[in-house]
């Protein structure tokens, strides 16, 4: 099993009017919402920990997790509200996110809120503001000290400045964390928010001597760069058509997690095994999985079928 862990929410699209009135277009979002639904589109059993809110929207987020085959099993609902994430896309289609959420049922998650497992997931993934903002950034660094000799402990920190601008905060949680991480993705603008001065590849040596075994960092439509001990590569991107890039790091997030379990790095010193060839192609699933969603508007996720060349080349 998969679990996911963090915020689920609604993202409102903005369309411009000639009046005085704005159009919304709600859809489901969320980064760690989008990587359990990827994953289930791509036939894992996935499952998702986190506050939901026990209101209207919170009941369609829910649906939509039962609709997509994940378990709701660990699902906290709470009376709090449902985050909102404004998004205005630039003129790259690349977009940018105002929050509404504070207090809101997917940070309001405490250590007493843990869930307990009969047979402990295979990878634990965390990532986005839920792995900063309090109660729950706490919560989940216990569980993932909990749980880490047992399970694969996967983080993408997804920096958002519109929920905390404070970018040192960014970097030293980020930072914190790689000591009881196994995998990390991280995008290239997030780095230049948290280390601008800092190389790509002298951020994520530092990284890997901290404890990371795996560090991949995604730069668009130019591909990504792969960092492992004693392995350095980079994987070129695709050309697509973009519609938006709204999902595209999350797709690249489920892709990446469901190739590893594919090439049997369920444990670390397997994933410590794996050589060049298979980190290659692992990304190269991942790259053509985020480029597939990059084609369509909003966070669409592609489904096993529409990978099943990428797929069989993983081995």
């Amino acid at each position: 099993m998969f679990l996911i862990c963090g915020e689920a929410l609604f993202d409102l699209f903005g369309e411009a009017s000639n009046d005085d009135s704005i159009g919304f277009d709600a859809r489901i979002g969320g980064s760690p919402f989008n990587v359990a639904m990827g994953l289930a589109r791509l036939g894992e059993e996935s499952a998702f920990f986190g506050g939901i809110s026990k209101d209207a929207l919170g009941e369609r987020l829910v649906q939509k997790f039962r609709t997509e085959g994940v378990s709701d099993r660990y699902i906290l609902r709470t009376d709090y509200l449902t985050t909102l994430s404004l998004v205005q896309k630039d003129e790259h289609g690349s977009p940018a996110y105002t929050f509404y959420g504070s207090n809101a049922a997917d940070r309001m998650v405490t250590k007493a809120d843990l869930p307990a497992f009969d047979t402990p997931p295979l990878f634990l993934h965390i990532g986005s503001y839920t792995a900063l903002v309090e109660p729950i950034a706490g919560a989940l660094k216990a569980l993932i000290e909990r749980e880490r000799d047992r399970t694969l402990v996967s983080f993408d920190p997804n920096i958002r400045p519109t929920v905390v601008a404070d970018m040192a905060l960014w970097r030293k949680n980020t930072e914190a964390l790689m000591p009881l991480t196994d995998v990390v993705k991280v995008s290239d603008e997030d780095l230049a928010l948290i280390t601008p001065d800092t190389s790509i590849e002298d951020i994520a040596r530092s990284w890997l001597r901290s404890g990371a075994a795996l560090v991949i960092v995604t730069k668009g439509g130019e591909g990504a760069s792969v960092f492992a001990p004693g392995i350095e590569l980079t994987v070129p991107g695709i050309k697509v058509a973009v519609e938006d890039t709204v999902g595209a790091g999350d797709t690249f997030q489920a892709a990446l997690l469901a190739g590893l379990k594919e090439l049997g790095a369920t444990n670390r010193s397997a994933l410590a095994a794996l050589d060049e060839g298979q980190l290659k192609r692992l990304v190269e699933f991942a790259v053509q999985a985020a480029a597939v969603t990059c084609a369509r508007r909003g966070a669409n996720l592609p489904r096993k079928a529409e990978l099943e060349k990428e797929w069989a080349a993983l081995k």
